[in-house]
């Protein structure tokens, strides 16, 4: 299979349920959904075999973004406005490729303010995402492209001449 890669953006981060959906697209610099494995220890039984340890697995909405401090309805006065609040999220890392996570976070309150004077304000957020969310992999023309032209192993090249 040939080497595939996707570029971040242009895409979609939304948060909040239909009617109150804020789409902070614009804001966003970066963005990922991060998995993380929680692994028990393993167990001797007394036949001498090894009973794995239980697996579990979290998930976190993670990035960068502007803030907007000056919009009553932007992305940092709606984190302040629902702390602890569950919402529905909808993350697609670039339209072309059409790959996409959805499922519920937990808002946390974004930082207001920035360590150098004259400097665009950013905020760092981390937000739990409550249980598994659904990854939706891509169709697009992205993806497809990269699938529909393979390049020619040596042996075929060979073969071939």
């Amino acid at each position: 299979m040939p080497a595939t890669v996707s570029k971040l953006g242009p895409g979609e981060l939304t948060i909040g349920a239909t009617g109150t959906l804020v789409d902070f697209t614009c804001q966003v610099t970066a963005a990922h959904v991060d998995p993380s494995v929680n692994e028990g220890d393993d167990t001797t039984v007394l036949c001498g075999e090894v009973v794995p340890g239980e697996r579990t697995y979290s998930y976190e909405l993670a990035g960068t973004l502007y803030q907007d401090n000056a919009l009553a309805s932007g992305i940092v006065a709606y984190s302040w406005a629902n702390p602890g609040v569950t919402v529905p999220f909808s993350f697609t890392p670039n339209d072309t490729d059409g790959a996409k996570v959805a499922g519920n976070l937990i808002v946390d309150p974004l930082t207001v303010g920035g360590d150098t004077a004259g400097e665009n304000m950013t905020s760092d957020f981390t937000w739990k995402i409550v249980g598994t969310p659904t990854f939706t992999p891509g169709t697009g023309t992205g993806a497809a492209a990269a699938v529909a032209a393979p390049k020619a192993s040596s042996s075929t090249a060979a073969a071939a001449a």
